[in-house]
């Protein structure tokens, strides 16, 4: 324990004398890329005063429209339809007769696209499913600088309460960061919820040294990467707060876990043994020690490793010779082989 504490010490005083090298040794300030500035999201809860979905993925819509910076200005209307807010339709089997409202949440530096196949499957089943764009997300990376968690709690809080009102029955998906936030939310109000989906989420990170430490290593790094953009549906610049914010996240979920738990609804939770971004095995304790319905059930998807059957346990392969696949990733699976974007033949 004294080591771990002696080597994140370290790692703070590196990352502060690296800092402050470089100011010593610039001559000039430059001003950074308009990428990395903060420019939208700086009044978020005006946007949640309004009465409907729609308005409110309205307002956010024309939130993102100000201050986006589009990957290819040429098509900077299809990308801003792609990454906002949006309510999917009934599929036609449905009849117009919906069996809820499942709201569907995005990862740190995605967007609401990230989830669009999930919804589908979901409006299939006669679901009313709404995607949402979490504060700070959707127009650059600079956002993320002023952006907290509580903003992230917030919308979805107020998106949750809209669909309270319209149907008896309301579901939460999250994919990583939106698994977070959806569980932390379930946890408060499981006599709101009736069932909640967890895909690849960050209940536990593998970098958590860095992700513990990052409210101290803001002010002094303000980001663990300054990439330019190379996808209009994410973030490729990260800035420090946004991990600090996301570790804030995980913190509330697992004090409420404590306050809370155990998770009485149903609860599902899908994930890649061979994920790297998240601990697999502790997602999985988490959910065999908290998913107390008899209607939870886990499904892990595995390339090499074998394992035996359980109850309320599904093995799938994570790996395909024909498909050329050797493993699923973060990023995978709630991803369709047939999405225009990440898909097999993708853009």
């Amino acid at each position: 324990m004294r080591q771990k504490k002696y080597a994140a010490v370290i790692t703070l005083c590196t990352l502060f004398i690296t800092s402050l090298a470089g100011c010593i040794g610039s001559r000039a300030v430059e001003a950074p890329p308009v990428y990395l500035s903060p420019a939208g999201w700086q009044s978020n809860e005006q946007l949640l005063n309004n009465n409907s979905f729609a308005k409110y993925a309205s307002a956010v819509r024309e939130e993102v429209k100000r201050y986006r910076l589009p990957f290819d200005p040429e098509y900077a209307e299809h990308e801003l339809e792609l990454v906002s807010p949006l309510e999917l339709p009934l599929g036609a089997s449905c009849n117009g007769q919906s069996s809820g409202i499942a709201i569907l949440v995005h990862g740190l530096s995605d967007t609401a696209f990230s989830l669009r196949d999930i919804g589908v499957v979901l409006a299939e089943s006669c679901y009313i499913s709404r995607l949402i764009l979490l504060p700070g997300h959707g127009t650059r990376a600079g956002d993320l600088l002023t952006t907290r968690h509580d903003d992230w709690q917030k919308t979805l809080n107020y998106v949750i309460d809209q669909a309270v009102k319209e149907t008896d029955t309301v579901m939460l998906i999250g994919f990583s960061l939106g698994g977070v936030l959806t569980l932390d939310a379930a946890l408060q109000r499981q006599d709101d919820i009736d069932g909640i989906i967890g895909i690849s989420p960050a209940y536990y990170l593998s970098s958590e040294r860095l992700a513990k430490w990052a409210h101290l290593l803001a002010p002094i790094s303000r980001w663990v990467d300054r990439g330019v953009q190379d996808d209009p549906l994410r973030y490729e610049a990260m800035p420090t707060r946004g991990v600090a914010e996301t570790w804030s996240a995980m913190t509330s979920m697992h004090k409420n876990l404590e306050r809370y738990g155990p998770v009485r609804i149903p609860w599902m939770l899908a994930q890649s043994m061979d994920d790297a971004v998240v601990v697999p095995d502790q997602n999985e304790q988490l959910w065999k020690q908290q998913a107390t319905n008899p209607n939870s059930q886990l499904i892990r998807f595995v390339s090499t490793q074998q394992y035996p059957s359980e109850h309320r346990v599904l093995t799938l392969p994570g790996s395909s010779e024909a498909a050329r696949v050797i493993a699923l990733t973060h990023l995978a699976i709630h991803q369709s082989p047939t999405n225009p974007h990440y898909g097999e033949n993708g853009t």
